[in-house]
């Protein structure tokens, strides 16, 4: 359990034993990759030659374990380098009294699953938006057209800092341990679709 930078600018973790030392019996559980809550709304209007239809989507009480967000802010190994503006800026190094991030001179250890890294990943998203019109076969002579156009993953609503709340693990299988861990999952695209559909 992380529990901030001292005043060297070492991360601190929380000493559950009591015997002054960090190890691996000072572990816990921490974070639930499953949410308590989830819920889809789903509504379709029409009204004369027009339809319109949305699809909204949401979870809440799920943690993620964002270990993109600790490489782009750590430099582990030496080699590597920060990438996160957050990072650079609340960095001990730079910003001593307002940090957030420990020393990359001297930070110490610097555990990845720890509750530094951990973040709630609640959202609420639009997954779906169509607008269509249908042009009836007294006006075309020929066929009922209907005109649509439509939208994916339109807007997602969430504090979580990685690409996508709903992301999950590159898995080799053990979904009962890499659940709930963003290791860089591609993210949810947001496609546009135009369609004509023809009814003779």
């Amino acid at each position: 359990v992380w529990e901030g930078i001292d005043e060297n600018g070492k991360n601190k973790y929380k000493d559950f034993t009591g015997d002054g030392s960090i190890t691996s019996e000072d572990r816990t559980v921490i974070g639930n990759a499953n949410p308590n809550f989830t819920f889809g709304w789903n509504n379709q209007v029409s009204f004369k030659n027009w339809d319109f239809s949305m699809f909204l989507t949401g979870a809440f009480g799920a943690d993620r374990l964002n270990l993109v967000r600790y490489a782009m802010c750590t430099s582990i190994p030496d080699a590597s380098f920060i990438t996160s503006k957050e990072a650079y800026e609340y960095n001990y190094d730079v910003n001593p009294d307002n940090a957030r991030f420990a020393s990359l001179k001297d930070g110490g250890t610097n555990y990845a699953a720890s509750t530094q890294w951990l973040e709630r990943a609640n959202y609420v998203r639009l997954a779906n938006i169509s607008l269509g019109y249908t042009l009836p076969k007294k006006m075309t002579r020929f066929a009922d057209i209907r005109l649509s156009v439509s939208c994916q993953n339109l807007f997602t609503i969430s504090s979580y800092k990685g690409m996508d709340p709903t992301s999950s693990a590159f898995s080799d299988g053990n979904v009962d341990v890499t659940s709930g861990v963003d290791m860089g999952g591609y993210p949810t695209p947001r496609t546009v679709t135009f369609g004509v559909k023809m009814n003779f």
